[in-house]
């Protein structure tokens, strides 16, 4: 079976140029978040291609700001048998935050979450191994209205002299020259991967669905794990994971020892809604996105849904 494809290979000369002039670190033609803890971007990459998977871990992936938090909790709650929070931030188990020898000494069974295309992962592990993977998405309008706030956040913490308005961050977006790239390349750099590794359990889901049957999605979520779970537990999890009560929640989750809070719950927690991207994108952002989507999304199995 072959592996995830290199997302540089398409890029046009443009393009490659356009990265090579940001700000960011631009790894294999992929903006990255500005730098992490203590090693830097390649060799990290490095690590994680090579890092040892455990049979029961679980991975969580999805483009930024597309509902990781509540998949985390719920997964983190479902697997206990209980509406209890973990202490620890999702965070904590990020695979490009987290070293590859701090993850080696965390106790299974880890729930590990990226945003990190599949190239950037290992990948032949997780074939192999047969390892269970979530995939989250979100529709694409509310998902950069959603990462606009969190890094206009972040940008007047850290006193940037002038945050990106609104209309400059969507050019990013659709440009693929913010953090993590371009939104579609994502979705189909996933679903390559799982059409080339069907073995591979892959459990897709959309954050609308989520918010419009969150019992429903958290009793399938269980039956993937295999966990058996009464009823009305799932019903504690649904009430613990929602948005109000995990943004109270997110106050008083432990940081470790030499974690840095880049972003915080301010940051991570805004609205929780579906259809804000009303507020915020123009007739002709909106198009924009649809004509996009509409060549971008032939062939692939996720369903936009708009509010």
């Amino acid at each position: 079976m072959s592996g995830p494809e290199d997302s540089a290979a398409k890029m046009s000369d443009m393009e490659k140029k356009e990265l090579r002039d940001l700000v960011i670190p631009v790894v294999e033609g992929i903006p990255l978040p500005i730098l992490r803890s203590t090693t830097g971007w390649e060799k990290h990459i490095a690590d994680l291609r090579k890092m040892e998977l455990q049979d029961d871990d679980i991975l969580l992936c999805s483009y930024p700001k597309t509902g990781t938090h509540w998949l985390w909790e719920v997964t983190s709650m479902l697997l206990q048998g209980k509406a209890e929070y973990d202490p620890r931030r999702k965070e904590q188990l990020m695979m490009e935050f987290v070293d590859v020898d701090e993850m080696a000494a965390m106790q299974s069974p880890r729930i590990l979450n990226s945003h990190l295309p599949f190239s950037m992962l290992p990948w032949e592990q997780i074939r192999d191994k047969r390892i269970k993977v979530f995939h989250i998405y979100r529709n694409p309008k509310d998902t950069v209205v959603s990462f606009f706030h969190m890094s206009k956040g972040i940008a007047l913490r850290q006193k940037v002299p002038r945050p990106l308005e609104f209309a400059e961050y969507f050019e990013n977006f659709i440009n693929g020259r913010g953090a993590y790239g371009k939104y579609f390349a994502y979705l189909q750099q996933f679903h390559k991967f799982t059409q080339e590794n069907p073995d591979v359990p892959v459990f897709n889901l959309s954050f609308e669905d989520m918010k419009k049957n969150p019992l429903e999605r958290v009793k399938r979520i269980a039956e993937f794990l295999s966990v058996s779970i009464a009823d009305e537990v799932c019903e504690e999890i649904v009430e613990a994971c929602s948005f109000q009560n995990m943004k109270k929640q997110a106050e008083k989750k432990e940081v470790t020892k030499g974690e840095t809070r880049r972003v915080t719950d301010a940051d991570m927690y805004r609205k929780g809604e579906a259809g804000d991207w009303k507020n915020y994108l123009t007739v002709a952002m909106s198009e924009r996105l649809d004509n996009m989507a509409k060549e971008a999304m032939v062939g692939l199995p996720y369903v936009l849904q708009y509010s």
